[in-house]
């Protein structure tokens, strides 16, 4: 279904052509996007192609066969080369910069040319090159754009993370770092030009509204004693990712105000939900989820064990040791019924991927779908994310968007 857009494409007509702020931005040399047509329609995708890596606590290690890769990898192409983004944000690039360059070249041998700039956030120790501890991993966030639309890298801004910094052939890693991968684009029929942000945000305890409620009710009936230090735990890394949001949209703003960018999306895998105080974070940072206004009717779950074999959690599967050692001085039916209801709430649909803009202009319409639905001959999707595609649809003033797919 359609809906009245909600990006900021083609915003500077409605703020009385940028003004002069933008000055520092359009007056790098006139582009030929300027006198180019708006086009009739415009595409943006995020997309978490997945690292396929296994992570321990101790190393990195593959996680699946040459072979396996390369399915995946010519499974994302044909994609590709069907939904023809104009713009692809990309998280769990591995290894950077040879995946990010032969993106390029793939596409371009469909006929498709594009640009794209990359931001290693993890590395492990990596002198140089190849030279690394564990050379496997390089992996990164991305961005592809049209040739046409000028794509530029501005900066990899660093989130959180204290122990390391990771650059494309070099750095080091104690522990967990998370970056934005800030660059900037021109669209046709203007000369201003726009912000754009992939994240990969931090990931922590994986868990719902309905679980922590759960255990809060085994708390107050006095069954689960640890409970106050065990929602502290999941508490810690709420506040971490509220912090990384902070961290780039103040970056974005102080960009956007001090060059006169015309707008700004944030796209990428966020790993919170609509019900989590990130969500009301992004509200109180005046941001958009374009979910709300992308007409679709219903909930677009982006990491779904339902339908997706990467992440379908067997009967056995592993319960993170933070919980259980939450449990251990609980009786046998205590912690059998909070181990039944994580292995529930890991086989929960879950939205988790977003694209996020700063401004609602008018006169183009919204349609947002899933992207990567297709699978291989084994049934398997080429991530263990969907992706969300939303294609912009130009109308004319005034006029109100279609109803209906």
């Amino acid at each position: 279904m359609f809906s009245r857009s909600i990006f900021f494409l083609w915003f500077c007509a409605s703020i009385v052509a940028c003004s002069s702020t933008a000055s520092s931005v359009r007056d790098q040399g006139e582009s030929p996007l300027a006198s180019a047509h708006p086009p009739v329609t415009f595409k943006f995708l995020t997309y978490n192609a997945l690292h396929g890596l296994t992570t321990g606590r101790f190393g990195v290690a593959p996680g699946e066969t040459p072979e396996q890769n390369e399915t995946r990898f010519q499974l994302l192409m044909k994609q590709l080369e069907h939904e023809r983004p104009d713009v692809v944000f990309l998280q769990e690039v591995n290894p950077l910069p040879q995946r990010a360059e032969r993106y390029v070249t793939a596409l371009e041998a469909l006929g498709l040319r594009y640009r794209v700039v990359y931001q290693v956030d993890a590395c492990g120790v990596r002198l140089s090159g190849e030279k690394a501890l564990f050379p496997e991993l390089n992996n990164g966030l991305a961005i592809l754009a049209r040739e046409e639309l000028e794509l530029k890298k501005i900066m990899g801004l660093q989130l959180s993370g204290d122990l390391g910094n990771c650059k494309t052939s070099s750095g080091f890693q104690l522990r967990e770092l998370r970056y934005g991968l800030i660059a900037d684009i021109g669209l046709p029929g203007t000369r201003a030009r726009y912000l754009l942000a992939s994240t990969h945000l931090h990931s922590g305890f994986e868990t719902g509204g309905q679980f922590m409620g759960m255990l809060a009710d085994l708390y107050r009936e006095g069954r689960f004693r640890e409970y106050p230090t065990f929602k502290w735990e999941i508490e810690q890394s709420r506040l971490r990712r509220i912090g990384e949001l902070n961290v780039l949209v103040r970056m974005l703003n102080k960009l956007k105000r001090e060059r006169g960018y015309a707008g700004i999306i944030i796209a990428g895998d966020l790993n919170f939900e609509q019900d989590f105080p990130e969500y009301e974070e992004v509200r109180l940072l005046r941001f958009t989820d374009t979910t709300l206004l992308g007409g679709q009717g219903r909930e677009l779950y982006t990491a779904d064990p339902i339908r997706n074999g990467w992440i379908r959690m067997e009967e056995g599967a592993a319960i993170p040791q933070s919980l259980l050692d939450a449990i251990a001085p609980e009786d046998a039916s205590v912690r059998e019924r909070i181990v039944a209801a994580y292995r529930d709430e890991m086989r929960r649909p879950r939205r988790i991927d977003y694209i996020l803009v700063d401004a609602i202009p008018p006169d183009y319409c919204l349609r947002q779908t899933l992207f990567g639905l297709e699978k291989d001959e084994k049934g398997f999707p080429a991530s263990d994310h969907y992706g969300v595609l939303n294609t912009y649809s130009r109308v004319d003033p005034g006029q109100a968007c279609p109803v209906g797919s």
